[in-house]
């Protein structure tokens, strides 16, 4: 007979949550996703109003971003505090690359969030 733990996610730090959803636990990414999604509704407004994006699209990206967040994570420090870093960066980012290697955009157009699967945090020193 097989008996199966049920761990109590709400428990759980975030470190070990992010372990877990790394693991392929669905429950702990539900758990992640769940607890930050205020998080991600509010930048997606900041874009929407800032760059005049579409809501469900910017948001859509922003998730996307988040579980990036969660695969990438190493287990070091805070994760809030990555995750946050790492959407942010991903953020600015994209609207440095777009400002540079697109001149033929208009500067007032809208930017967009591509390329979401490409190496996304470049070093602090840059800056």
């Amino acid at each position: 007979m097989l008996i199966r733990i049920r761990l109590n996610l709400n428990r759980l730090t975030d470190n070990q949550l992010v372990e877990l959803a790394q693991q392929g636990d669905q429950g702990a990414k539900e758990r992640l996703y769940l607890k930050y999604k205020g998080f991600l509704v509010n930048e997606s407004n900041k874009l929407v109003e800032n760059c005049g994006l579409d809501f469900d699209d910017t948001f859509g990206s922003l998730c996307y971003l988040f579980l990036w967040s969660v695969y990438t994570y190493n287990l070091k420090g805070q994760f809030r505090g990555y995750m946050k870093y790492y959407i942010e960066r991903k953020i600015k980012d994209d609207i440095g690359k777009r400002k540079a290697k697109m001149p033929h955009v208009p500067k007032d157009a809208p930017f967009y969030l591509r390329n979401l699967n490409e190496i996304l945090i470049g070093d602090l020193d840059e800056e």
